[in-house]
């Protein structure tokens, strides 16, 4: 009778366990926020989304004139929405948001756990919890931490529905990558190569595995399908975007690393277009407020570049993707940020890696994670990125660095059981 008595509690604090450390999660990213001020909040984020929030609460809807009609996907500019009816305080945003980056630091745990053992989801979690990457930019005032949160969720979602046999879960799994694809159009990619992995590695007959895999279709067309049927109503073509063809050429003009990585792509792009000739400048002028017309017209100028620098553009292509992935903080910033990006990036990288090579018997579940990066590894070279951009990936590495951690501790612990047995024995 005693000792089920003391086991209950035991058993009942290990199953807290994830609970607590996404607790603290919570805490520490409203504390940051909290030191830093109201000041700090709005001088340094995306203030543009909250303009387009405020329209949004006084009727207008996604029609804003702030970013464009089609500019930017509607899911982040809502939350907001929703913040700016509640008074506009900047910790009604920070408190969600922090709710988000704890939400992250769950489904790391969850991931974890199903990939390999609780153990690792715990380490895992913990890992997330304090990563001073989500720390910091959890609660700041763009996508991140969302974007961070529906990648984690449609992973951890896409790997039940790979085994379940519910119609519910694979609706669900479907729909979490489109919600995603609704916070940054850059995870379309994943989001269409999930589907295949789901028809080739999920579990069962053939036959199971194609129903499985449209049902995870279908919730994702309609999410993501949804959002281009408005942009072909307001704009006249079912695009996620309206400024891809300008962020393409962001990505392709003689004048694309003359600032960046080490400053903002913005600064090369503001050199570019004061380079622009006066015949381009009066071509653009007639295209007036044909936000189409004028993506196409700079996709078109991006494509005349690569085809005249074909060498230039795959150089630039590899720049890009080492700048995604540089162990330097890009935009650069001051020693201390890059101290602490370098001492917590660094070992999760290197880690990761090493986690993803002794778990590579399991390739095949292990591949969506890979497709991630496979995604963001494509869109880059194609456009560009930042060290932020990249950030939404760290979790994945650092799941496999607590499965590479604990791979590590495991064998020592063994090596130290021989050795005292041999002590033993002599």
């Amino acid at each position: 009778m005693t000792m089920t008595a003391v086991s209950v509690p035991v058993l009942g604090s290990r199953s807290f366990v994830p609970v607590l450390i996404c607790l603290a999660a919570f805490v520490i990213r409203v504390a940051y926020r909290l030191h830093g001020g109201d000041a700090d909040f709005w001088q340094n984020g995306y203030v543009f989304f909250y303009k387009v929030a405020t329209d949004i609460v006084a009727g207008n809807g996604l029609l804003s004139n702030v970013t464009g009609l089609g500019e930017r996907p509607p899911v982040y500019p809502y939350f907001l929405a929703l913040t700016a009816l509640a008074g506009g305080n900047y910790l009604f945003i920070v408190i969600p948001e922090a709710l988000f980056g704890a939400g992250t630091v769950f489904c790391a745990y969850l991931i974890g756990k199903e990939l390999f053992s609780r153990r690792t989801g715990i380490i895992a979690a913990l890992l997330t919890a304090f990563y001073p990457y989500y720390v910091v930019h959890d609660t700041a005032l763009q996508e991140t931490s969302l974007m961070t949160l529906t990648s984690t969720a449609s992973v951890f979602l896409l790997l039940r529905a790979r085994n379940s046999q519910s119609v519910g879960v694979w609706l669900i799994a479907g729909a979490a990558p489109g919600l995603g694809v609704l916070v940054r159009t850059t995870l379309l990619p994943f989001a269409l190569a999930s589907v295949a992995w789901i028809a080739a590695f999920g579990m069962g007959p053939t036959r199971l595995k194609m129903v499985r895999a449209v049902m995870v279709l279908l919730p994702l067309l309609a999410v993501v399908g949804a959002w281009a049927a408005r942009n072909d109503m307001v704009l006249g073509r079912p695009v996620l975007s309206s400024e891809a063809g300008y962020q393409f050429w962001m990505a392709h003009n003689p004048q694309t690393f003359s600032r960046y990585p080490a400053e903002s792509i913005d600064r090369s792009r503001d050199v570019a277009l004061a380079a622009l000739t006066a015949p381009d400048r009066q071509q653009l002028d007639s295209l007036g407020q044909n936000e189409l017309a004028a993506s196409d017209w700079f996709f078109h100028k991006g494509l005349d570049y690569i085809e005249a620098n074909p060498r230039a553009a795959l150089v630039g292509a590899l720049r890009k993707l080492a700048a995604g992935f540089s162990w330097i903080f890009n935009p650069r910033r001051d020693a201390l940020v890059q101290m602490v990006y370098l001492l917590s990036y660094g070992p999760i990288s290197v880690l990761g890696i090493l986690g993803m090579v002794i778990a590579g018997r399991d390739w095949r579940v292990h591949s969506l994670i890979y497709l991630q990066f496979l995604a963001f590894i494509a869109v880059t070279a194609i456009f560009w990125a930042h060290s932020d951009h990249r950030s939404y990936l760290d979790v994945y590495l650092i799941v496999f660095s607590a499965f590479a951690a604990e791979q590590i501790l495991e064998r020592l612990r063994q090596q130290r059981s021989v050795h005292s047995a041999s002590a033993a024995a002599r």
